[in-house]
């Protein structure tokens, strides 16, 4: 059976320096990339999977990108005593907005559909309300958008909608269409693009090979000279700010990690 080639692409603040290290490995091998069967990308990986997606090649992907990413200044209106800081520290609203990546991620992907892109991709998000009618079957849920299977899709969103579904980190952005950021499960989604292949594509364990990118090693750290803190510690720290949803994303990116290599041994390359 051919080999079928995976890039999993992680979430994170820093999607500029995933984007960099796909470049010099490009610059190395310049079509190493070009045969990858499925594209994954969570969050920030997410969208720069689909900008991929919708690209003539994958070098040209990675380039759009970079200059996408370039722009991106998340936090320029953020500072201690902007209106949103306020009311997001009241507890009001979300710390930041979608508004101008939202516009910006139009620009580039335009009115292309999931069932519609050049490429295969996964896209994990969390649901945060089924909507059925019996009030005992509501819940929240993971959510993985592909289209490793085009027939018999439910539906087929913009990309542009799906990439930001991925992309809404709970309290420091908006809820968006319903959906919360991916990464509270899977922000390195290797594992679901592994399921996913294996349902879908009938990928076999022993020719899948998965070539995993982050955004470089966080040095994160809690040091508490006692245990009993609250969310003032967790979530509104100056020097580490949202530390509980760092810790939950950074967690289970490395539980994933280690989960991948053991099971795909020397065919799950981690670069970071």
């Amino acid at each position: 059976m051919a080999p079928l080639k995976i890039l999993s692409l992680d979430g994170g603040t820093r999607p500029l320096i995933t984007c960099l290290m796909l470049r010099r490995l490009m610059a190395q091998s310049p079509l190493l990339l070009e045969d990858v069967d499925v594209f994954a990308g969570t969050s920030a990986g997410a969208i720069t999977s689909s900008i991929i997606a919708v690209s003539e090649t994958v070098a040209e992907g990675i380039e759009r990108a970079i200059a996408f990413w370039r722009l991106w200044h998340p936090f320029e209106a953020f500072g201690p005593f902007a209106p949103r800081t306020l009311a997001g520290m009241a507890g009001l609203s979300a710390f930041l907005t979608h508004d101008k990546l939202y516009e910006h991620l139009r620009e580039i992907l335009g009115e292309v559909r999931l069932k519609d892109a050049q490429r295969r991709l996964v896209m994990p998000s969390v649901c945060i309300d089924n909507g059925v009618a019996l009030k005992q079957h509501r819940h929240w849920s993971i959510e993985i958008r592909h289209n490793l299977v085009i027939q018999g899709l439910p539906e087929s969103p913009l990309l542009a909608d799906l990439a930001l579904r991925s992309s809404s980190i709970p309290v420091l952005h908006p809820v968006f269409q319903g959906h919360v950021d991916g990464g509270l499960y899977a922000n390195n989604p290797s594992m679901c693009a592994l399921t996913m292949a294996m349902d879908f594509l009938s990928a076999e364990l022993a020719s899948t090979m998965i070539l995993s990118v982050g955004q470089g090693q966080a040095n994160s750290y809690m040091a508490l000279p006692g245990g009993d803190v609250g969310y003032g510690a967790w979530m509104l720290n100056m020097d580490q700010p949202m530390a509980l949803i760092k810790l939950v994303m950074e967690s289970n990116l490395q539980a994933t990690n280690y989960q991948a290599s053991r099971i795909l041994e020397d065919r799950f390359v981690r670069l970071d």
